[in-house]
């Protein structure tokens, strides 16, 4: 049994209201079918004078779809009543009447296409077309027109053409047939049940979408399985996740999702609006979209954002309950979008911005704060940002690139623009992002809509530091700088192949340059010194002089990944650049902490002094074991080391920290026999748990497009470095290249991902 049972309810609801709008129309009809019955029951007309009527209408789904590169999505084989075509193309229709029309001299036809509430010719949510019996399209790509393509006796094959700025979504068609010069009530009309989703055609150059590069069209809008970029910079690593873009829940639920975004329907056509709209309907915070987000770990009413591995299974609890779904985080939130734009025909892709900035007054800065002493401010301290606002630093955050053309803007900031998601700060009094334009970002120009200064903060905002101070005008003197510590590296996935290493893929695309200019030089500086002068927020932190007098250097070393179950060592390095000597008070600290920066659990705490002589250097360390930091672990197992440095003589306080992932194990996955369509396919899961406990509530989620829909199966407990091991069948229906995705997760040790690439061969 497929899914389109669960909502094909959704589909009847959205029909009956565009068949209510019609109501009118039918009353007329109903006199033309009356005197049509009467003619049928009696045999006095002769054939030749019965009015025309329409007897049956082929809409030739599979063979348009595959002319509009749509033939993947499943609604095309497991639906008879819906086509599914692509803007700016033309597509067939072959009608049967009940005698042959001579359309040039004795019959007229008339084609209608409707869309939305209200359909009217005025607002390009209705097209009435008339058949005239021409060979050849003659009117402009953006205006509906439809020419004879052939005819054979009784039947007549209709090419229509679908303008390149049509609204996207569903469309409803109806056929009138009646002779020339014949009283309006002389007419039949055939209306079907048909659906005919119209979507975004990138291939087309005149589409605000049309992207003109064959292998990023493959990614951007096809790709039905990627990765999402997660973990710590400089060592992040892929996490494999399933859009589904072409399940036969999917589309439906996208097209859902525009009805209850607001946007009127002669508005659909608009790649800008659509795709803000699905920014904001993809988070339940304003509208009752699809996803509710949480970050303090208690997912108990839900699911952890941990345990999906992709899109499907979401949009369908969407559908089945009509309420949001629990619970997402940023990567999700991204996911999802990626899914619902590429099923609408919007080119999109997932980027992950690696030392995220979460700037909430748009000063362009992150503003951290130290007392006299050189102790953090903790941020429920009211005082430290104005309004009691607490900035912050995100290991990592995800949001997406759409790609279109921005007419709205001057000449050059088109292309890719981002969209979010994620529910961060409000836009326009409502959760959503964008979608912000990449050259306006690079450039700095914060007067471009949409939400430009935030996401250019996210990506190149400052990071100062700043020090009580009853003497400062602000209550707070600032100490010092940091310019390259935000927007570390944004990656997407690159166009090709998933790579199925987690940790070493070779499958990253670098696209920190499209973001802003190279960091550390001029035209990154001038970037965001540009940006400043046009807000008021970001001039205080950007014309005061730090007041440091730095003669100590100091560093906190980078750690690499720490495999769970091993410990590590935290190494501040403290140098003496003066002419005397250097008392120095250290606050070391390490904690586990949630990936948009929030603390969590305490793990463990040095203090103590170090005493330089001119020109010295010595070094503080900090030893932390598995038993120190593994019960206190949260979600992508993140920790935070920090050092807090206090030099006696001249009252200078450094604030250094690093974020730290505690590495787990990839799952592997092995396909133990030959992939042949339309037979069972044996595979097996795998992996050693790493630490000296039982792993219990075991569970895996597994998925695949085309191969299987994505299911969770429940296994048994997993002991102490003990190797997990699942077989199982999948049974392919028929030859294509995909991948398949598994996600791991139990009481102890959770979100453990694993991909893998199959080609399932046609049977011989």
């Amino acid at each position: 049994m497929t899914f389109f049972s669960h909502f094909e309810n959704f589909l009847d609801d959205l029909t009956d209201r565009f068949r209510s709008d019609l109501e009118v129309n039918r009353r007329e009809d109903r006199a033309v079918e009356v005197e049509d019955e009467r003619n049928e029951g009696t045999n006095e007309v002769d054939s030749a004078d019965t009015e025309p009527k329409v007897v049956s209408v082929d809409f030739q789904g599979k063979a348009n779809a595959v002319n509009h590169r749509c033939d993947k999505y499943e609604i095309v084989e497991r639906q008879q009543s819906a086509i599914i075509l692509r803007r700016g193309g033309s597509f067939t229709i072959e009608v049967e009447f009940n005698q042959a029309l001579e359309l040039k001299k004795t019959h007229l036809v008339k084609l209608y296409f409707s869309f939305g509430k209200r359909p009217t010719s005025a607002k390009g949510t209705q097209a009435i077309l008339q058949a005239t019996g021409k060979k050849l399209f003659d009117k402009n790509h953006e205006e509906w027109d439809v020419r004879v393509d052939g005819q054979n006796g009784k039947k007549i094959t209709f090419e229509v053409q679908i303008p390149t700025d049509a609204p996207v979504g569903i469309w409803n068609p109806a056929i009138e047939v009646s002779r020339r010069n014949a009283p309006s009530t002389a007419r039949h009309v055939h209306r079907s049940d048909m659906h005919i989703y119209i979507l975004f055609n990138p291939w087309n150059k005149h589409d605000e979408t049309y992207m003109s590069d064959d292998e990023k069209r493959e990614e951007y809008v096809l790709a039905d399985v990627g990765k999402i970029w997660v973990g710590n910079y400089p060592f992040p690593h892929g996490r494999p996740w399933v859009f589904g873009q072409f399940d036969d829940a999917v589309l439906p639920a996208s097209v859902l999702l525009l009805e209850r975004s607001g946007i009127p329907s002669e508005s659909r056509g608009d790649p800008i609006r659509v795709s803000r709209a699905i920014s904001k309907m993809v988070n339940s915070n304003d509208d009752s979209g699809v996803i509710v987000g949480r970050w303090d770990g208690k997912y108990e009413d839900g699911k952890s954002p941990s345990s999906w591995s992709g899109s499907i299974k979401i949009l369908e609890a969407y559908i089945k309950s009509k309420r949001p779904v629990r619970y997402g985080q940023c990567w999700v939130f991204a996911g999802v979008v990626n899914t619902v734009c590429r099923a609408l025909g919007l080119p999109s892709r997932v980027v992950s911005n690696f030392a995220s900035a979460h700037d909430t007054n748009v000063s362009l800065t992150i503003d951290e704060y130290v007392d006299e002493k050189g102790n953090e401010i903790d941020s429920s301290y009211t005082g430290a940002t104005p309004g009691g606002l607490y900035d912050s630093i995100w290991n990592f955050h995800v949001w997406n690139d759409v790609w279109m053309r921005r007419p709205d803007l001057p000449e050059g900031f088109g292309g890719w623009q981002v969209i979010d998601a994620t529910p961060q700060e409000t836009s326009d009094g409502t959760y959503q992002c964008g979608p912000a334009s990449h050259e306006a970002i690079r450039r700095g120009q914060m007067e471009y809509k949409y939400d430009v200064p935030f996401v250019l903060a996210e990506v190149n905002a400052d990071v100062v530091h700043w020090q009580k101070d009853d003497k400062a005008k602000d209550g707070f003197k600032k100490l010092t700088t940091n310019k390259r510590s935000v927007g570390r590296q944004l990656l997407t996935k690159k166009p090709g192949p998933v790579d199925n290493s987690g940790y070493s893929g070779t499958d990253k695309e670098d696209i920190t340059l499209e973001y802003k200019p190279k960091e550390g030089t001029t035209a990154e500086r001038v970037t965001l010194l540009t940006a400043a002068r046009r807000t008021r927020a970001a001039r205080h932190a950007f014309r005061l002089m730090s007041q440091e007098v730095d003669d100590v250097e100091f560093t906190l070393e980078d750690l690499e990944r720490v495999p769970i179950g091993e410990g590590f060592t935290v190494t501040l390095t403290a140098k003496n650049m003066s002419e005397a000597k250097r008392t120095i008070s250290v606050v070391m600290t390490c904690s586990s902490m949630y990936y948009t920066g929030a603390p969590a659990f305490p793990i463990k705490r040095r203090e103590g002094e170090i005493v330089l002589g001119v020109g010295e250097t010595k070094n503080m360390t900090m030893e932390v074991t598995h038993g120190d930091y593994y019960e206190k672990l949260v979600e992508h197992a993140f920790v935070r080391n920090v050092a807090i440095c206090t030099v006696s003589e001249t009252s200078y306080a450094w604030v250094g920290d690093d974020g730290l992932e505690i590495q787990k194990p990839d799952v592997k996955i092995e396909i133990l026999s030959e992939a042949v369509s339309g037979k069972p396919l044996p595979i097996r899961v795998s992996f050693t748990n790493p630490l000296p406990i039982t792993l219990r509530n075991c569970e895996l989620e597994v998925d695949g497009p085309g191969v299987l829909r994505p299911k969770t199966i429940k296994i048994s407990n997993v002991g102490p470095n003990e190797e997990m091991v699942h077989e199982m069948k999948v049974f392919p229906k028929k030859p294509k290249h995909c991948t398949l995705v598994v996600t791991f997760n139990s009481s102890q040790l959770y979100n453990l991902t694993g991909s893998k690439q199959v080609t399932i061969n046609p049977p011989e």
